[in-house]
């Protein structure tokens, strides 16, 4: 709850912070003319090579392109003041790519060695709530009393379904109907516990959204006590999540809590500090990401965004401030030939109101990894998000605009957000990295380009504070703002 709330806030807040300009800064771009502009600058330089009779030179990396540093200090035209002075952390070695992405599922394989190397066991189970027989009864009984296509379209809030719609609905439930039933047969009536259905990597279909997979073959231990991995479907943009409960219950740390960065005793260490040890901690922050990206080995290219000192605090109800653990949390997001996305803290994009056909269209999220790794260096939980694979490599070397060039942007979009009288935002972090654009009326298909991502904190003239990542996304090949929300 806590991060829907985080994340709804954060949408509300900046919207309520951008004003209805004359035109709109933010539309659906046509890839193809981003694509066709590549290509031509890219044939461009080869043929002035050519001509000059020189062999084609390796590219100037970027980061011998760009300055050290991002410095800002000024004051819109509303009077919020805008300030900054941070490294601008270019996400490669050499040069960036435009490449060609689309969605993609793990295979059996993957999942089912990914949660053995989690839960440290090679049997795994999927985990259900062990039901009596007489439950079990009633939810029989349910499923062979059929609602007609009326009581379908009425009781079931589906007034607009087609028949094809209800005998879809029909076929699930006797899929569950037959289930139950085995179930039911399968039922131990001397009162020993009901095992447990063996599994073999597959993720939930249908109307399942999530399956547990734990390590016991019946249902002794209650499902909050034992460590687990939630496996979900496909279309949902969410991959697997790691929980391993603490015996004390104040201590159970999942992701999400450490990974609200903006609350008191939470800090983001340096680089170049990741060899230090944190006070309170036994290893240092690159041991504590070194464990969670072995246990990716072989399966998908992941590196380092970012590493915070930071707690599980909760940020609102009874519990709020009260810290029952420290440990690092570690983000972690793809490489694509050689070149890493940065983190953004948005799980999932977006489809304009009139793109009718993609509003049920399956998620797509940013891919990432969130971890909490305790003081002695245990993964405590983890949340993966966001899979895709590469299809094609349409530029080796993407043209960039010059850095002065996109100060310009960057001060003018600024200007665009009415921050208010008093209000001060604080240029927290810089990055050029791959950032995924999705192509035209397509949520299934997408391109990474290089772009520039601002991260931000916002004080307002009340005291109010927030931290945004990103505050500001620029495509960095043409200039244009990106609207990290609807992926374009």
């Amino acid at each position: 709850m806590k991060k829907i709330l985080a994340i709804l806030f954060a949408t509300v807040f900046l919207c309520a912070c951008v004003p209805t300009p004359e035109q709109d800064a933010v539309k659906q771009k046509d890839t193809n003319v981003l694509i066709d502009t590549v290509k031509k600058e890219e044939q461009k330089d080869e043929q002035a090579q050519e001509q000059q009779g020189e062999a084609v030179s390796t590219p100037t990396p970027v980061k011998m392109q760009m300055p050290e540093r991002f410095q800002c200090d000024f004051v819109t035209s509303d009077g919020a003041k805008i300030e900054g002075d941070v490294e601008i952390r270019v996400l490669t070695d050499s040069v960036f790519p435009m490449l060609r992405v689309e969605r993609r599922s793990l295979t059996d394989a993957e999942r089912l060695t990914l949660a053995k190397r989690f839960l440290h066991a090679e049997d795994l189970y999927i985990y259900q709530d062990v039901l009596d027989r007489r439950s079990v009864e009633d939810m029989i009984r349910g499923l062979l009393n059929e609602p007609t296509f009326e009581e379908y379209r009425k009781d079931y809030g589906m007034s607009t379904a087609t028949t094809e719609d209800y005998e879809e609905f029909l076929a699930y439930r006797r899929e569950q109907l037959a289930y139950w039933q085995e179930y039911y047969r399968n039922i131990p009536t001397d009162g020993s516990a009901m095992p447990f259905q063996k599994w073999d990597g597959t993720a939930p279909t249908g109307e399942t959204t999530f399956i547990h997979i734990v390590t016991e073959s019946e249902g002794r231990t209650n499902i909050a006590f034992q460590p687990n991995i939630l496996v979900f479907r496909d279309d949902t943009g969410r991959v697997m999540e790691y929980t391993n409960p603490q015996s004390d219950r104040k201590k159970n740390a999942h992701a999400f809590g450490f990974n609200i960065t903006d609350k008191p005793g939470v800090e983001r260490i340096e680089q170049e500090d990741y060899d230090i040890l944190h006070d309170g901690a036994s290893v240092t922050p690159r041991a504590a990401a070194e464990t969670i990206l072995s246990y990716f080995d072989g399966l998908v290219d992941l590196c380092v965004d970012d590493i915070y000192w930071s707690n599980n605090a909760d940020t609102d109800g009874d519990g709020a401030g009260v810290v029952g653990a420290y440990g690092y949390l570690v983000r972690l997001t793809p490489v694509y030939d050689g070149s890493a996305a940065p983190y953004i803290n948005v799980y999932g994009i977006h489809p304009d109101r009139d793109e009718k056909e993609l509003q049920y269209a399956p998620e797509w999220n940013y891919e990432c990894v969130i971890a909490a790794v305790s003081t002695e260096g245990t993964p405590l939980s983890l949340a993966w998000y966001g899979t895709s694979k590469v299809t094609e490599t349409i530029s080796e070397s993407t043209p960039l605009l010059p850095f002065d060039e996109i100060m310009r942007l960057f001060e003018q979009q600024v200007n665009r957000q009415l921050y208010g009288s008093g209000a001060k935002v604080q240029i927290t972090g810089v990055k050029l990295g791959l950032f995924r654009i999705r192509e035209k009326n397509s949520m299934e298909t997408g391109l990474m380009v290089p772009a520039w991502i601002f991260g931000g904190t916002y004080y307002g003239a009340d005291g109010d504070h927030r931290e945004f990542s990103p505050l500001l996304v620029i495509n960095a090949i043409d200039g244009s703002i990106i609207d990290w929300r609807k992926g374009y």
